[in-house]
């Protein structure tokens, strides 16, 4: 969370709640510009605040003051707040790269004051108590032993660079050396800080007379380090620079021991045996061996920093800087790097090439911190030059690049990526960095999002490297990025592969003229095929076409179609295909003239193989379906099923007795009813005898009825109709008797003609019956029974009177 006030800095900036560190007195909040809205690191500064009320506190309770009302006291605390005025003005002052910068000047207020700096992080002490994230980071890169402190190193370096301005430009002795005045910014920067009691020396002079006070009752930031300061200002008060030369060794001893050479209670007498001690084990051990846990070629300095005599140490501090310590190429890497913006092109390219070879050396923090920022902006840089050197962007980004590789991908994705996928800076990499692109692509895919990586990266590259380059160099940059086809194929799905990665190669296979770039061509399409990224019927399509169209016959291009061909077959498993295109195809190739007797033993082996597998899989095949049709045999072995009705397989359960014909006889004749429409034979007035029915009666009775209507649909020659039995039906006249062997109901049983002979009906109840669904199957409600055809009747019938009178 973040609080405002009314001053100019807090209306002008915004800053954490709670400090991010402590430098006694000030708390250091994190902090940034409201008008910016930015949350980028290159907008953060640091605020620092001295809480007024707090310290007065502090001295009632110790007993510096008695009271704030007092004009002795009033001037105790008015000294106190001249020595925070002093190192916020001093800071103003004095501008160098290794002094802690300031963004706002000192803003007093009635409870507190404030002043806001450039961004820090932490201070050594705090990053000795661990006292935050970052500074434990910084404490941990600088016991690394694989990066050989480098970093504690190369802040030595800055410190000295620090001290030197401040001795030589500024003619002044700083006094205030110490693990807490040093701050470190989130570039792993050394800043030095805490200025209140930097000393002018006199004009022409190198010393002077100084006169410490030192009162425990009073706050640290009130006297000089007791713990840091040189022995001859606590026991001599003799001023000199060589008094910072004292305070530096004692800061290398803290940062290599990660504790104090000295410590006291801000008590003189404690710094005299605190002091002597020191003297003591330097007789017994000698620099050498009490610094033991310093780098080897720090130790001799050692003695020319912190020997007792003030004139035995270093005449300037600029020799110091020049010892083989700082000589170490990492150390100059870095320090070269500060400067490489404002570098010549050649330079940059000869320092980018030292660098690549040396980033393992450095610890992953500090390439993350230091390094990345600045290739950022020089990226920018020269991306936006309107004359580019092809050779330094590719190093550069191959640099930044391996550099994001030990970032997350959230990081990758802010840091990086932003500079990367800008739509001019990607132009420029484009036309520019090429070589750098490809090589890292692996990079490229671990550390972006896959869609941002497959739409605005790799298909761009893709499209440019295989379609829009020309040239000697344009046959380099296709084959790398062939070698990289793995990547390729992971990032692309299949629909991408098809009609967009397959179609670039497909045409690049067409149109160069090299035989390296149609050989990668080749092995290319066999990886697709191998890793499943193209399906058969692309390969029947795109693939074999293509070769068909190939019209170099050289050996090595032969031998790696032989190749493709082979692992396609497989794919395949068409007879159709394989006898119709692959075979011929191979064919084709293997009798070029270029062949050599192995290679074309080879195609003959891939041929023969082939062959033989047609033969042997058409063989199996015959002898499965024994020359039958097989799809046929499928056809009818495997009828569709038919759905069933449950009514109708319940009709078929009930038991009804079949139906047998039988001869009539005159005792079953009689019984036999048969039902008549009621287009019934016209009938004679009944005189109440029975007469019987002859031929010439039947005829002359077919002759006044009415004829029978036809159905109308299709050539049926007979007509049938259904009635209801609702009625009992009038009895036929009956024939003379006949013998009963002459008599057989069969036709009248199986056909639509009824006999001439027809059975009395039996007598008709005077009881109709209105039961018409009893004894019925399930399905039924009412009885039916055929009514025979009324025409065929009439036709039966003259048929059988034309017999009668030709008998």
């Amino acid at each position: 969370m973040f609080w405002t006030s009314k001053s100019n800095i807090s209306s002008s900036y915004s800053y954490s709640s709670s400090p991010t560190f402590t430098v006694d007195p000030w708390n250091v909040h994190s902090g940034r510009p409201k008008s910016n809205g930015s949350s980028g690191t290159s907008s953060k500064v640091s605020v620092f605040i001295f809480d007024k009320k707090q310290f007065e506190n502090h001295l009632l309770s110790s007993g510096a003051i008695k009271s704030r009302s007092s004009s002795r006291d009033k001037q105790f605390i008015q000294n106190a707040y001249d020595i925070l005025r002093t190192q916020v003005n001093q800071l103003a002052k004095l501008k160098h790269p290794n002094i802690l910068g300031l963004v706002e000047p000192l803003e007093e207020h009635s409870k507190t004051f404030m002043f806001v700096s450039e961004y820090v992080s932490c201070s050594l002490e705090s990053s000795q108590d661990n006292g935050s994230t970052e500074a434990s980071e910084m404490l941990t890169l600088s016991r690394s032993s694989g990066c050989g402190n480098v970093i504690t190193q190369r802040g030595i370096l800055q410190i000295s660079q620090g001290l030197d301005f401040i001795h030589n430009r500024a003619n002044s002795v700083a006094l205030d050396l110490r693990p807490a005045s040093i701050l470190v910014n989130e570039n792993s920067d050394w800043k030095l800080s805490g200025l209140g009691y930097l000393t002018k020396l006199p004009p022409g002079c190198n010393t002077s007379q100084y006169n410490p006070d030192f009162d425990p009752r009073y706050p640290a930031f009130m006297h000089i380090p007791l713990n840091y300061s040189a022995p001859e200002l606590i026991l001599d008060n003799m001023l000199t620079p060589r008094n910072d030369y004292f305070s530096l060794g004692l800061l290398i001893y803290f940062l290599y021991h990660k504790r104090h050479l000295i410590s006291c209670q801000d008590y003189i007498g404690d710094y005299k045996e605190e002091y002597s001690k020191f003297e003591q084990d330097l007789l017994r051990l000698s620099f050498d061996r009490f610094f033991a846990k310093l780098p080897e070629k720090l130790r001799p300095s050692m003695s020319k920093l912190m020997n007792r005599d003030v004139f035995s140490r270093f005449d300037n501090i600029s020799e110091f800087l020049d010892i083989e310590f700082f000589q170490d190429p990492l150390v100059k890497t870095l320090a070269f790097l500060d400067d490489l913006p404002t570098k010549s092109s050649q330079e940059r390219s000869v320092y980018l090439s030292g660098l690549l070879d040396m980033l393992p050396q450095f610890p992953a923090q500090l390439l993350q911190r230091k390094f990345l920022p600045v290739l950022l902006h020089l990226l920018d840089q020269m991306c936006a030059s309107d004359v580019v050197d092809s050779a330094s962007l590719n190093t550069l980004v191959t640099v930044i690049l391996k550099i994001g590789e030990t970032l997350s991908q959230l990081s990758f994705q802010e840091k990086i990526y932003p500079h990367l996928a800008d739509k001019e800076s990607f132009k420029c990499l484009i036309d520019n960095a090429t070589t750098s692109l490809i090589e890292n692509v692996a990079i490229l895919q671990q550390k972006i999002k896959a869609d941002l990586f497959a739409g605005e990266i790799l298909k761009p590259l893709c499209t440019f490297v295989f379609s829009a380059t020309s040239g000697e160099n344009s046959v380099l940059l296709q084959e790398l990025l062939m070698k990289r086809l793995d990547v390729l194929l992971q990032v692309f799905d299949f629909p991408t592969v098809k009609n967009f990665l397959l179609k670039l190669l497909s045409g690049l296979f067409v149109k160069t003229t090299s035989l390296t770039v149609k050989t990668a061509c080749v092995d290319s399409f066999c990886t697709m095929i191998e890793r499943k990224a193209i399906d058969k019927f692309t390969g029947v399509d795109e693939l074999l076409p293509l070769l068909k169209s190939m019209k170099t016959r050289e050996p090595r291009i032969l031998m790696k179609t032989l190749e493709l061909l082979r692992v396609l077959s497989e794919l395949v498993e068409t007879e159709q295909v394989l006898v119709e295109q692959l075979l011929p195809l191979l064919w084709d190739f293997s009798l070029a003239l270029t062949l050599s007797p192995n290679q074309y033993a080879h195609f003959i082996k891939v041929i023969n193989n082939l062959g033989q597998d047609v033969q042997r899989k058409h063989m199996e095949r015959l002898k499965s379906s024994n020359g039958a049709n097989v799809n046929f045999s499928k056809v009818i072995e495997n009828p569709v099923p038919k759905a069933e009705d449950p009514d109708l397989q319940a009709s078929h359960k009930i038991d009804v007795p079949a139906i047998v014909p039988r001869a009539q006889t005159g005792t079953n004749r009689k019984q036999i009813h048969r039902p008549v429409p009621k287009t019934d034979l016209p009938r004679t007035p009944d005189t109440g005898s029975s007469s019987p029915l002859t031929p010439h009666r039947l005829k002359s009775a077919v002759r006044h009825s009415k004829p029978a209507e036809t159905l109308k649909s299709g050539n049926a020659k007979y007509a049938t109709g259904i009635v209801f039995n609702t009625a009992s039906p009038e009895p036929l006249r009956s024939e003379p008797k006949r013998n009963s062997a002459e008599v057989d109901d069969f036709d009248d049983f199986v056909s639509s003609t009824p006999s001439l002979r027809s059975a009395p009906s039996p007598p008709v109840s005077s009881k109709i019956s209105t039961n018409t669904t009893a004894n019925l199957p399930p399905g039924f409600s009412m009885t039916m029974q055929p009514q025979k055809n009324v025409s065929s009747r009439h036709i039966s019938s003259q048929s059988a009177n034309e017999s009668a009178s030709l008998l």
